[in-house]
This record gives C-alpha cells, structure tokens and sequence, in this order.
C-alpha cells in the first residue's frame, strides 16, 4: 500500500514536472508589433450617464458609483494602450485634439447584492449597457457601437469588461 502511494506520488510528480507551470511567456514578434503600430493619439473621453428618469434614487447612486470607477478604469486601460487620454466633464470641453469617445449609459440594472451573495448562481446579477460614438478632431464619426454585459460579480465587473472590450476595439479602429 506504501509502495503505491510512492509511486502515485513520484509519478504525478513526474508529470507536473514535465508539464511545466506555465510562466509568463515573451512577448511574440507579432504583439510587438501590434503595440507598436499603436500610436501614442490623444483620446479625450467623455462618460455620460444616460436617462435616469425611470431610476430610483438608489439606482441612480449605484449608477454613479459604477460610471465614476468606469471612468477612472476606461483612462487607465487607454493608458495602458499607449493612447493619451482626457476625461471630459463636458462636450464643450473637447479641444480638437486627438479623438473623442463618447460613452453613453443605455441600461443599467444594479442587480440584487444579497441575492448575489445568499443565492449566488447568478442570482440578483447586474448588468450594463452602453452606446459608443468615435468621433475624429473635425467631430466626424468614426464608428459606433454598442456593448454590454451582465455579471454575478457586480457593475463593475461589468463596466471592467466593457472597457476591455473597447480597447480591443479602438485597437481595430485606429
């Protein structure tokens, strides 16, 4: 019985071995290239909080709370990017410089916290819904779109993956 339990245990250790753990890989020739091919453009981004008039004042509350972290996450990915990225309180305050990314609140459904927590399985998920305008210096639109999303983890789970998903976009685009 000893004999196998040594034996189970070199083997998958063995094989661990053999498998590796995974560790970070270098960079491939290609994503070099890609970031690279990313210009350093300036992208002022301008998050509007859509219609609240059928919101509670809880929603509404909630709602900012998700957008303001949004916010903060949307100019630290485009950072990450290599774009040079504004928030904007407002549309006047576009300079012309650079590209303008509107982002505008669709839906929103802060969810249910306790059911998150004492059902779990999705239940009381959040979810949002956003609309997307690119605009150029000269305030021509690039392109539109909208996204959205619903997690068991919260809205910002939610608005995290929706700023992931428009990097991958912008990367497309520009």
């Amino acid at each position: 019985m000893l004999k196998k339990s040594l034996a189970m245990g070199l083997l998958l250790g063995l094989v661990a071995l053999l498998a590796g753990c995974g560790g970070t890989k270098a960079p491939s020739a290609s994503h070099e290239s890609s970031a690279a091919a990313i210009t350093a453009g300036h992208i002022s981004v301008l998050s509007l909080r859509g219609d609240t008039s059928n919101m509670t004042q809880d929603q509404i509350v909630e709602l900012n709370r998700v957008g303001t972290w949004m916010d903060r996450d949307i100019i630290k990915q485009l950072k990450r990017a290599g774009y040079t990225p504004k928030l904007l309180s407002s549309r006047k305050d576009f300079n012309g410089s650079g590209y303008l990314l509107i982002i505008d609140v669709d839906k929103f459904n802060a969810g249910n916290r306790a059911a998150r927590v004492f059902v779990g399985f999705g239940a009381g998920a959040s979810s949002l819904d956003l609309d997307y305008q690119l605009l150029d210096s000269h305030n021509k639109l690039i392109t539109q779109w909208k996204d959205g999303v619903g997690s068991s983890k919260g809205g910002t789970y939610c608005a995290q993956t929706l700023n992931r998903n428009t990097i991958k976009r912008l990367k497309g685009q520009l």
